[in-house]
């Protein structure tokens, strides 16, 4: 009889996690990094506290090619590194009724991002708007789910779910007052530096959480703690 062997390919969650989080943050940076390079000649008067980055999205030539096709890139990325860390999170304790929430809005909240880039305001306004909702109440759901949840397991550094509630927060700050600014309250630049703050928060939550979870000597709790202290006895 042939004996047939079956390869087979294991992945590190850990591992796979630390890659793509930081793929996925170091790719965030050079696309806006880019786009704004290229949007500054046409537009001498750029400034963190006047230009959105919805605006650099929607200026014809290079900043829009760049900075949508970019973004259209990074949603897969930033989507598997989401996955990839609620996985992780089951390693460490979370349920099944959390790992399969949040995998569920957090590719609503994807899809929200493709919507919003795909179609700039300045193509259609109303489709652009619709992704808006998905992808922000999105963010601020998952970041409160992954925060209390990573609250409350143990060995997780409690940098990373106040990472999460500080990300909630600016978030939110933002949603609010671009709707109080659509209703006259407020300046077309009071939301402006509340969205270039919820950009670089997500970057460093998502390098944050790479690196710290990344690592593969996170203990997994008491059973694995068990598992290691009969190791050791029965080598004894």
């Amino acid at each position: 009889m042939l004996n047939s062997q079956t390869n087979r390919i294991d992945i590190s969650i850990p591992f796979a996690l630390r890659l793509v989080g930081i793929i996925a943050g170091i790719w965030g940076i050079l696309v806006v990094l880019f786009a704004t390079h290229f949007y500054l000649p046409g537009h001498p008067d750029f400034s963190i506290f006047s230009t959105y980055l919805s605006d650099i999205g929607a200026t014809t030539g290079w900043p829009q090619i760049i900075f949508n096709a970019g973004t259209l890139v990074a949603a897969p990325i930033r989507y598997l590194a989401l996955v990839l860390l609620i996985l992780r999170l089951g390693q460490l304790g979370a349920g099944r009724a959390f790992i399969v929430a949040t995998l569920i809005i957090a590719f609503f909240s994807t899809a929200g991002t493709v919507i919003m880039t795909a179609v700039p305001y300045n193509v259609s306004a109303a489709i652009h708007k619709m992704g808006i909702p998905l992808y922000f109440i999105g963010v601020v759901i998952l970041q409160t789910m992954i925060g209390i949840k990573e609250w409350s397991l143990r060995n997780i550094p409690k940098f990373l779910p106040s990472l999460c509630f500080l990300l909630v927060f600016v978030y939110f700050v933002f949603a609010i007052l671009v709707s109080i600014h659509e209703r006259g309250v407020v300046s077309r630049n009071t939301p402006v530096i509340w969205e270039w703050l919820a950009f670089l928060a997500s970057i460093i939550w998502v390098l944050s959480q790479a690196v710290l979870l990344g690592k593969k000597d996170i203990a997994l709790g008491e059973e694995s703690n068990k598992e290691n202290s009969n190791t050791c006895r029965s080598v004894e």
